[in-house]
């Protein structure tokens, strides 16, 4: 997945989810995703999205840094796994 799908992908997931404009409030995430697909690879950044999304659907919408803390775990867990096998 590219950043840029990463970012639409959250949008309709807030759109959803919460009573926010989800183009407003994914954008700030673009630079989250473009630096875990800088580091890793389309599947991790898929990873992040889904993780992102589950907690919007949950409720939350995760601040920048909250989603920064998101990309350091999947690329932590893409590390360890070899590509997140």
């Amino acid at each position: 997945m590219k950043p840029e799908e990463a970012v639409r992908q959250l949008e309709y997931t807030i759109d959803a989810s919460l009573d926010e404009i989800g183009q407003r409030a994914a954008a700030g995430y673009r630079p989250t995703f473009e630096r875990v697909a800088e580091r890793a690879d389309g599947g991790a950044v898929y990873d992040l999205a889904g993780e992102l999304s589950q907690e919007v659907v949950d409720g939350s919408c995760p601040s920048p840094a909250e989603a920064n803390a998101a990309a350091e775990r999947v690329l932590d867990d893409w590390a360890y796994t070899d590509g997140g096998e």
